[in-house]
């Protein structure tokens, strides 16, 4: 997916990525390598004629008044392109003087494109005051387009600390180098006395906000050029064959297209996040919302260049020898990667700055900003939760549910037929109102189920003591032989008078030893094909032959159980949907349970906010500042994924990619969190007394282990994501 979610950004998004396709094709790429392109470009006057030079400079200079947000989203669409030249480092020193003064006169030849200019973010320039104007001396190292930039937009320390000074290259000795980027080719850049006047230094713009700005920036490329690696990979993986299949249906490739994409979205979203902070700042004040866009940025700047470089490598690796030759694109990608993250400086800063301002000031929030229209319903919706509010708690519980306002998406009456922006509102209200629902557990992953495949009967015996919390439910779908590959389960059910007789085993069954009721799945049709001729049951736990063992487990704890089910009697009428239908009936179940997954940590489990106060309280080394700084940039941007999962939704869009991959990293990172915390006691990592802080770690870090394997294991999943979103080949 793009940076973009809204369809005014996508349009901006395709529209762009149309002009790179049809100015810098891979020819032109690869004619490039061989021979220097022009200065400018040749697509810079098409560049300007469509507005991108200015896109985020102010219409006072000739601009289009728009975002920084848009503008990452032009600059990830050049990434995608590789489009060879400076237009990214020249819109990026735009970016830096606009933020000092959005009406500086220099900026009207850069909206044009009648100047081009670069920046870079470290020089070893120093400047010393004369009369009104600075004396600048010293070198910056491997300043990318310098040499094909007339302005430029450097960092100079001066007495009072480090300023972005702009410097015209007329003023300075530029000397090309060879470079691994071969189109966008670094120079050496030396001022010797090289005077400018006051009015060149961005006294307006600090060096936290010059660094924050140019690195989510060049973060927006790096993500541009990860969605190239990734479909790159994956259409070669569809189409290229070895031992008479696509390579795209071995697992190992398979997986590794399905990391790449998950890799990408991490850091797709951390930018697009990253790039909102930065507005939201120019909007409010920069001091006022420092401590949110350094911590945004430096996320974005922890993962979006190592993900560019790892996709770009893999996406090599997929090619395989192909993929090793000076004649394919991924030649081309893999150099402008290498260039591009040498420009972030070392990666390890970014990581401390995480650390830094997550431990110290705190990490920006992630909040939910709707449009001012949704007042109204926000009124109504408050008012109507305060009445809830003024019941007796026992009666309340009672209105909640017949309200339906426990799972307000669902059709009345079971519901409200909530869309989604009144979905978010509902949750926020009785958040803010401290008004507590009924908690649903294993039962929200099931009542969408009796609620789109219950009949009236079954809709009201089961749904509304189901809503009021009084009716407790179990998943018994998953058996010994039978667990991500539900399709094999073998529990039988023979059909009798007036019902069936069912005798199988299910394990790993969440609760079942305080459930009333499960939903079973069991096999009706033995001769049917695999996914077919099962059917749903709802089985009555307290039934004759049903039997409940605990299944204690590497915690010490029974939270899941085995089912034993011998010759059990269930009648017709507690058949859910058609019979040999079940498996319809379960994808949707597993739809609900895969997306509520995926969008929380789970409570029992270590989260990023108890690690956060954890890391906070400790004393690390350099290495553990970089590793939670890590284990926290992961941690806040799968947050973001499901953030964009529900703006997706609410934008008419498919959620899917970010609620799948979110489960995915989110488990991970939780299992993360534990580790690093139980690796830093050293000896008391032995601990396991619960009272203990290192137990406390310590449980979580054994329960954690799940993380990866309920809801579908991690393997599974990748299998997923890279048949789903990628549109690699099913196995055979």
């Amino acid at each position: 997916m793009p940076i973009a979610i809204t369809q005014e950004h996508n349009d901006l998004a395709d529209s762009v990525k149309s002009l790179v396709a049809r100015v810098a094709p891979s020819e032109v790429l690869h004619e490039a390598l061989e021979t220097p392109i022009p200065n400018p470009p040749p697509y810079w006057k098409a560049a300007a004629e469509q507005g991108l030079h200015g896109l985020h400079l102010a219409e006072s200079v000739d601009g289009q008044g728009f975002g920084l947000l848009e503008l990452a989203i032009v600059i990830a669409e050049f990434g995608y392109g590789a489009a060879p030249g400076p237009f990214v480092t020249s819109a990026i020193a735009s970016a830096l003087i606009s933020a000092h003064d959005p009406d500086a006169r220099l900026l009207g030849k850069l909206a044009s494109g009648e100047l081009i200019a670069t920046c870079a973010l470290e020089s070893g320039l120093t400047a010393t005051r004369q009369d009104d104007s600075l004396v600048i001396r010293g070198e910056a190292r491997s300043v990318p387009a310098a040499a094909q930039a007339a302005v430029l937009v450097l960092p100079v320390a001066i007495e009072s600390g480090v300023e972005w000074v702009i410097l015209d290259a007329d003023q300075l000795e530029i000397e090309p180098v060879k470079s691994v980027d071969l189109l966008r080719p670094v120079a050496h850049v030396r001022a010797n006395a090289a005077e400018v006047s006051a009015d060149r230094v961005l006294s307006n713009l600090s060096q936290a906000a010059g660094r924050a700005i140019l690195t989510t920036l060049l973060s927006a490329e790096a993500v541009g050029i990860a969605r190239w690696a990734t479909d790159t990979a994956a259409a070669y993986a569809k189409i290229r064959e070895q031992f008479g299949r696509p390579i795209g249906q071995f697992q190992a490739i398979k997986h590794k297209c399905a990391e790449m994409i998950a890799t990408t979205e991490r850091a797709t979203a951390a930018v697009w996040d990253a790039a909102r902070a930065l507005d939201e700042a120019a909007e409010k004040g920069w001091e006022n919302e420092q401590t949110a866009y350094e911590f945004a940025t430096a996320v974005a700047a922890s993962l979006a260049p190592a993900a560019a470089q790892h996709t770009a490598q893999d996406c090599i690796q997929v090619h395989g020898g192909i993929g090793f030759t000076w004649e394919h694109d991924t030649n081309v990608y893999y150099r402008r990667t290498l260039g591009m993250v040498a420009a972030f400086g070392r990666a390890s800063e970014y990581q401390q700055k995480v650390f830094d301002t997550a431990t110290s000031m705190g990490m920006r929030a992630i909040n939910i900003d709707l449009d001012p229209e949704t007042e109204k319903l926000r009124d109504e919706i408050r008012a109507e939760v305060a009445a809830l509010k003024a019941i007796p708690r026992e009666e309340r519980k009672t209105a909640i549910a017949e309200g339906g306002w426990v799972q307000p998406h669902l059709p009345k009456p079971w519901g409200r037929d909530a869309k989604p922006i009144e979905q978010i509102i509902i949750a926020q209200e009785f958040t803010a109102g401290q008004v507590k629902r009924p908690q649903m557990g294993i039962a929200a992953w099931l009542i969408p189920s009796i609620v789109a495949f219950g009949n009236e009967e079954q809709k009201q015996r089961f749904l509304p003591p189901t809503f009021r919390g009084e009716m407790i439910w179990c998943q018994l779908f998953s058996e010994p032989g039978a667990g991500s590959d539900l399709a094999s389960l073998t529990t039988k059910a023979t059909k009798v008078d007036g019902g069936w007789r069912i005798t199988g085993q299910k394990i790993w069954t969440t609760g079942a030893q305080y459930a009333q009721w499960g939903a079973l799945l069991a096999r009706t049709n033995p001769s049917a094909p695999k996914h077919a001729g099962i059917t749903y049951f709802l089985l009555d736990m307290k039934a004759e032959g049903v039997e409940v063992k605990p299944l204690r487990e590497l915690t010490g704890h029974a939270m899941f159980n085995t089912v034993f089910i011998d010759d059990v009697f269930v009648p017709d009428e507690l058949v859910l949907g058609d019979v040999d239908r079940g498996w319809e009936v379960s994808r949707n179940t597993l739809t609900a349970e895969r997306v509520s997954i995926g969008s929380s940590e789970p409570g029992f489990l270590a989260n990023l906010d108890g690690f956060v106060q954890f890391v906070s309280d400790g004393h690390f080394d350099q290495i553990g500042h970089h590793r939670a700084g890590e284990l926290i940039a992961e941690g806040h941007a799968a947050k973001l994924l499901n953030l964009r999962s529900t703006l997706l939704t609410l934008a008419g869009g498919d959620a899917m990619p970010s609620a799948a991959i979110s489960k995915l990293l989110s488990m991970r990172t939780g299992q993360g969190y534990a580790e690093f915390a139980v690796s830093s006691f050293g000896v008391d990592g032995a601990i396991g007394d619960s009272a203990e802080l290192q137990g406390k770690w310590a449980e979580y870090l054994l329960g954690s282990r799940s993380t990866t394997i309920y809801g579908g294991t991690s393997e599974v999943q990748l299998n997923i994501i890279a048949e789903r979103l990628l549109g690699l080949p099913r196995d055979p």
